[in-house]
């Protein structure tokens, strides 16, 4: 199977986009004229500790780490209609934040088959949010502190250093967290109707609370608490590792309203010498 990041960058070019209010894709007439991507690369130097803020509307946002020189690298993969209007696209600093957003001029709505995929490099230490509206997002390897944000898409985060809060409308989620929460952190894992998966070590040191009217799945204890006509009608809690006491416990919120959280044990790799 393809990962995300190659199957959605051939979507790019495919001949169907979805419409902004996250209903099924549009499918294009035979008439419909369709030109080759445009892919584009640019470089970015950025202060130290300035956070990024992506808003895509109209595709999907990739990150991956960046280095450690404070370098944004950002690769765009543009489908473009003959006759649709030009996105308009110049990330820069705006009230204290490095802003990725390409734009439509006012008024303007995406036209049948037109998107924007956005890969982003991203060094280390600067906080980042994304919203991608309708998009998937996806996040490999980084070490910043990230906050994903979505409606139907599906959010995937592997081996972020850093804290995450991720949540999508419709989506399912999933995420592998490193051992060692941060102490007194909290993350949050929400999706309103789609699948919740969290893949953790047992040193990840973590109180994690799930809440659902679906089911649990689960590689580790859990005490479980009813709530009777209301929705959520379950919550539990999980201990994983050895949390610290009072304000210095980190604690994970996994949620979704109509369907399963999956809190699995991530495999310890034994020498068999």
């Amino acid at each position: 199977m393809l990962p995300l990041l190659s199957m959605m960058l051939l979507a790019a070019g495919a001949p169907h986009a979805r419409a902004q209010d996250g209903s099924a894709p549009v499918q294009e007439g035979a008439e419909a004229q369709m030109a080759e991507p445009i892919r584009q690369d640019q470089s970015f130097k950025l202060s130290a500790g300035v956070p990024i803020a992506v808003v895509n509307p109209y595709g999907s946002v990739f990150m991956r780490f960046g280095g450690y020189e404070h370098q944004l690298d950002i690769r765009s993969t543009i489908q473009q209609p003959e006759g649709a209007a030009t996105f308009g696209f110049a990330p820069a600093v705006r009230d204290g934040r490095f802003v990725v957003a390409p734009t439509l001029p006012a008024g303007v709505a995406l036209a049948q088959g037109q998107r924007i995929d956005l890969v982003l490099y991203v060094p280390q230490g600067h906080a980042l949010s994304v919203d991608a509206a309708i998009g998937d997002i996806e996040a490999r390897g980084l070490r910043s502190d990230i906050d994903l944000k979505t409606g139907p898409g599906r959010i995937q985060v592997i081996g972020t250093q850093g804290t995450v809060q991720a949540q999508s409308d419709e989506g399912r989620i999933e995420v592998s967290l490193q051992d060692g929460a941060r102490a007194g952190s909290l993350q949050r894992f929400t999706s309103r109707t789609g699948s919740v998966t969290l893949n953790v070590g047992d040193r990840l040191d973590a109180e994690v609370t799930l809440s659902t009217s679906h089911q649990f799945a689960t590689d580790y204890s859990l005490t479980v608490r009813h709530l009777d006509g209301q929705e959520p009608n379950k919550t539990a809690t999980a201990i994983v590792g050895q949390p610290k006491a009072g304000d210095q416990k980190a604690r994970i919120e996994m949620r979704s309203l109509l369907n399963e959280l999956r809190l699995q044990r991530r495999g310890v790799f034994i020498d068999p010498e």
